[in-house]
């Protein structure tokens, strides 16, 4: 009998989420804002030239990365240069993003993952607590990963009944 595997996440099929396209968003509306205020106040040039400066590199070096990630975790994904672990889940802890600090991080076959939902830098798994069956210790995971970051998992059970939510 073949084992059925499910998707629980895929960079991409989920892709970065809102935050990161909200965030550029908002940068490029700042550089638009700067630039149009730069022209109707000559005498605020100065300052708002070294604001736009600053806005550009400072953003363009968070938001480049997240995005440099994202476009790094997909190519790998794709292309199958991901490191792929399989085993059973142990050590699994859900992040309490009402505690300060609290990181989610789970082992599968000796590798330890820790993830954090307010961590857009790497571009990868955030959090499972949207996953349509939730990860548990002894669930039989693949997981297909870049540098620490979880590109890819899919659950699959030892037997049928282990995916009941």
């Amino acid at each position: 009998m073949q084992a059925t595997w499910i998707t629980l996440y895929d960079v991409s099929r989920d892709g970065i989420g809102f935050i990161p396209w909200f965030i550029a968003t908002t940068w490029t509306a700042g550089i638009i804002g700067g630039g149009i205020f730069f022209k109707k106040s000559p005498g605020a040039r100065l300052f708002l030239s070294l604001w736009l400066i600053f806005w550009l590199v400072v953003g363009g070096f968070g938001i480049g990365n997240v995005f440099y990630n994202y476009a790094a975790n997909l190519r790998a994904l794709r292309s199958g240069s991901c490191q792929v672990t399989e085993g059973p889940i142990t050590n699994f802890h859900p992040q309490n993003i009402m505690r300060k600090g609290d990181t989610e991080y789970l082992v599968v076959a000796g590798h330890e993952f820790t993830y954090d939902y307010d961590n857009l830098g790497g571009s990868g798994l955030r959090s499972s607590k949207s996953f349509r069956v939730p990860l548990k210790d002894g669930m039989h995971v693949k997981v297909w990963y870049r540098r620490g970051i979880i590109c890819r998992i899919d659950a699959s059970p030892p037997l049928s009944s282990s995916l009941t939510p």
